[in-house]
């Protein structure tokens, strides 16, 4: 007979964990692309993350050594206990980790001050710049799956692998995006454009608070080594967008850690329209709802720059 869930996660923490004697087992109602669970045992608390979009280990594997990438540079991220491959009782792949104290950003932005978020993102551009440090070896996979040996080479394999699943309708002709996006990335100087670690996904709710500081950054699941101000992308859509005050803090704060190359701002109009075209290609699967917005976003960029 099946066992349930819980029974499930307490002993595979058991197993994997010996010296922790598991007390209690709770779900844990967070995240998009994962199920969690909070296992209570005598000695700290633990996080089981069962992945549910991504089945495979190879994708908690680049989670993990990203996450390690990041903490050399002195980024805060979780501790990482035990990656299992494949649990039968759970039918896949499991990551037990630190539980890491602290609320959510998203969950306490709202209530905050304007000098209260001018703390947080402070912190944040910090915590960027410092993970922006970490040079990688190639453009692409931590793991050295996939591999650009340019910047010009692994955007045009990016672009080409997310043309088939955009509709270009709602968009604009092919040929069009691709000449325009080359020419973006020709006008950016060789020298700056290195493979430098990105977080892939950094929004408010991917960022731990505790006492009014960033203590730790979440989920490094899309993590990947790419031209550094793609994470800008999502940064000003999701947290600068409605927050500008905050950006100059931000930059301050990252340019002290990262300095900023001349043509930055050219970084980041590219950074734009690539996680527009993403984003619009992500929802078109997984929320079409939301996948117009992303295209139309990528059709003004078009306009503007072909």
């Amino acid at each position: 007979m099946p066992i349930d869930i819980a029974t499930a996660i307490r002993n595979l923490v058991t197993r994997e964990c010996p010296g922790n004697h598991v007390t209690a087992v709770h779900s844990l109602d967070k995240g998009h692309t994962s199920k969690q669970w909070v296992v209570t045992t005598d000695e700290d608390r633990l996080l089981v993350k069962v992945p549910r979009r991504d089945p495979g280990p190879e994708h908690l594997r680049r989670l993990v050594a990203s996450a390690g990438v990041a903490a050399e540079h002195g980024v805060p991220v979780v501790r990482y206990r035990r990656l299992v491959p494949h649990d039968a009782a759970l039918g896949g792949p499991a990551l037990i980790q630190e539980y890491q104290e602290g609320e959510a950003a998203d969950e306490v932005w709202e209530s905050l001050t304007e000098d209260e978020r001018l703390v947080l993102v402070r912190d944040l551009g910090d915590i960027v710049g410092r993970l922006h440090t970490a040079v990688g070896p190639h453009f692409g996979d931590v793991l050295g799956g996939s591999r650009g040996a340019s910047l010009r080479e692994s955007v045009e394999a990016e672009v080409e692998a997310l043309l088939p699943g955009a509709e270009l309708g709602l968009i604009g002709d092919a040929d069009t995006l691709r000449s325009a996006i080359g020419a973006a990335v020709a006008r950016l100087a060789d020298a700056a454009s290195v493979p430098t670690l990105i977080h892939g996904d950094l929004w408010l709710p991917n960022l731990l608070v505790r006492d009014g500081r960033i203590t730790c950054v979440l989920d490094f699941e899309h993590a990947t080594y790419a031209e550094r101000f793609r994470d800008f992308g999502k940064l000003d859509e999701h947290i600068f967008d409605a927050f500008p005050a905050g950006r100059e803090v931000f930059l301050d704060a990252y340019a002290a850690a990262c300095p900023l190359p001349d043509d930055w701002e050219r970084r980041v109009d590219l950074a734009h329209v690539l996680h527009a075209l993403n984003m619009h290609v992500y929802f078109r699967r997984w929320a079409p709802q939301w996948a117009p917005q992303y295209a139309e976003q990528v059709k003004k960029w078009l306009a503007r720059d072909a």
